[in-house]
């Protein structure tokens, strides 16, 4: 506890530039590289949105959404997603106690869960919990209960099983704040793999990541990063990218009025994490690829060039 409270003591709730580089000291110690894809999990964590992350089997997609949770100190869910989970495992149910209806609560009554394998669970229990996700909240029986705060998504897939699994469809894909892909390692990462702690064949990793923040410091972060500044031309910046998605050459779907609102939180956690607290061009750049490569559909060329070219444009 005392190596606890004095790491929370060192983030300084009035300039967050040290957090990016506390958290990846700690989640280091479970998971090697991954650099820029932690930052982005912790962005979106920050500013309340929700990440898809892609990869191949066994490049640390689970430990990784772990780690997080475990640096943001807040309570910790993980869900096996497959053909057979149904939307009262993710969202709760009704039961009959001493003759009175009691609601049960599932797995999404937590701060951080995990959705592991979203795309091999049926489309129908994909959407309880994505309109959980967007909507904060699960309906029963005509009531409304509110699910904890903070609340903070990671749902993973592997993109190269293509039997037995349910694409998530674009207008479910929009919902997440970013789609982030895993690769495998370098060859020097995967030799400094080796020297981390295992247990046989198992990982023994999590128990060296300190927590940093805790439930009332990480919603007293999430309120800075709403607190921070976007100036007008800023504003009108990334409005105009969003836009331009739509009318390129080529693309069939742009980037929706969500994905404008998407860019703008994203971008003030990036300037809060860059130890400002006002966004700038720069911020807006360096958050457009996340957040709006998985919203493009396009008839001919790349999503990257696209994005080039709509950010050339505006």
């Amino acid at each position: 506890m005392t190596e606890l409270l004095g790491r929370e003591s060192r983030v300084d709730l009035d300039s967050l530039g040290e957090l990016r580089d506390l958290a990846l000291s700690e989640i280091s110690k479970a998971v090697v590289g991954n650099e820029r894809q932690i930052e982005l999990l912790l962005i979106a964590a920050l500013c309340r949105g929700h990440v898809l992350i892609e990869g191949p089997p066994g490049t640390a997609k689970t430990l990784l959404s772990a780690a997080i949770g475990r640096i943001l100190g807040v309570h910790f869910n993980r869900v096996q997603f497959t053909p057979d989970t149904t939307p009262t495992d993710i969202l709760g149910h009704m039961t009959m106690r001493h003759g009175e209806a009691h609601f049960e609560r599932g797995a999404v009554f937590t701060n951080v869960l995990l959705a592991d394998e979203i795309n091999r669970t049926p489309p129908r229990t994909q959407a309880a919990l994505l309109e959980a996700m967007q909507e904060r909240r699960v309906t029963l029986a005509g009531r409304a209960y509110w699910l904890d705060v903070p609340f903070f998504v990671v749902a993973t897939q592997n993109p190269y099983e293509q039997e037995g699994v349910y694409p998530l469809p674009e207008s479910q894909l929009d919902r997440f704040l970013f789609k982030v892909e895993l690769n495998y390692p370098t060859e020097a990462q995967e030799v400094e793999m080796l020297d981390l702690p295992h247990q046989g064949v198992s990982p023994d990793l999590l128990g060296e990541v300190t927590p940093l923040l805790g439930e009332k410091r990480f919603l007293a972060v999430q309120q800075r990063i709403d607190e921070t500044s976007v100036p007008p031309d800023v504003a009108r910046y990334l409005t105009r990218i969003v836009r331009h998605t739509r009318e390129l050459p080529g693309v069939e779907l742009g980037a929706s009025p969500r994905a404008t609102i998407h860019l703008m939180s994203a971008s003030k956690a990036a300037a809060r994490l860059a130890g400002r607290n006002a966004v700038t061009q720069d911020d807006v750049r360096a958050m457009v690829p996340p957040v709006l490569s998985h919203r493009l559909l396009l008839d001919t060329g790349s999503v990257a060039d696209a994005l080039e070219a709509a950010v050339q444009s505006a």
